[in-house]
C-alpha cells in the first residue's frame, strides 16, 4: 500500500488570493516538489503565484545591469520565465498591489532599487522571480481536490521572507498542526531515512 493513499493531506481551506499553497510531501514534480507558493491572484479569470523557495543560479544584477548587487533571484514557476516579477514589503511604492497586509506585488522598479541602494540591508524586504506559477480555470481546484496542494492562510509575513528557503516548506507545513508535522521532517526519498 502506498503511504500517500492512506493519509489525508487536506484541510478544507479553498485557494484564495494571499493564501499559501504547500505541495504535498510526496509530489514528484521538478517544478513544484516541496514548494511553497504565495497566491497573488485567484479568481474566475486567473490564478497565479510565485514559488518562494526555489532559488535561481543568478543574481539580480546578472539580469538587470542597474540592479543593486548581491540580490538573489528565484524561479517563481514554469510560466513566462523570460519575465521578472517581484514581491516586497515597501508600503507606498507607486503602482504596487497589496496581496496580504504588508506584502505587495510589483510597482515602480526604479523606486524599489533606490530604496535598496540607500540601504542594502533592505534587500531582504523584496523577493525577485523569473517566471510564475499559473493555473487555468478550475485547474487549481482540481489539483487541490486531488490533494496535490495544501492551502493555508496562517503563515506570518516574517516567515515568508526571512525563513531560509531551504527550510520554508518544512516550517510552513509544521505550522499546520499535528497531522502534518511528521511529514514536515519526512525525507524526500524514504531510503535516505
Amino acid at each position: 500500500m502506498k503511504i500517500k493513499a492512506s493519509i489525508d493531506f487536506s484541510n478544507d481551506i479553498p485557494p484564495s488570493k494571499g493564501c499559501m499553497l504547500l505541495s504535498e510531501p510526496f509530489l514528484d514534480d521538478p517544478n513544484f516538489g516541496r514548494s511553497t507558493i504565495l497566491m497573488c491572484e485567484h479568481s474566475a479569470e486567473e490564478s497565479f503565484g510565485f514559488v518562494l523557495n526555489n532559488p535561481f543560479s543568478v543574481q539580480l544584477n546578472d539580469l538587470i545591469d542597474v540592479a543593486p548587487k548581491s540580490i538573489p533571484v528565484y524561479i517563481g514557476g514554469p510560466v513566462a520565465q523570460n519575465s521578472l516579477f517581484y514581491l516586497h514589503t515597501f508600503q507606498g511604492i507607486d503602482s504596487s498591489e497589496e496581496i496580504i497586509p504588508g506584502l505587495y506585488f510589483g510597482g515602480d522598479l526604479s523606486e524599489l532599487f533606490s530604496l535598496i541602494e540607500a540601504d542594502i540591508t533592505l534587500s531582504n524586504k523584496a523577493r525577485f522571480f523569473v517566471g510564475y506559477s499559473g493555473w487555468s480555470l478550475g485547474q487549481l481546484e482540481q489539483e487541490v481536490s486531488e490533494r496535490a496542494w495544501i492551502c493555508v492562510n496562517n503563515i506570518p509575513l516574517e516567515t515568508l521572507l526571512s525563513e531560509p528557503v531551504s527550510d520554508l516548506w518544512r516550517k510552513c507545513l509544521t505550522l499546520q498542526g499535528k497531522q502534518f508535522q511528521t511529514f514536515a521532517i519526512f525525507p524526500k526519498n524514504p531510503q535516505d531515512n
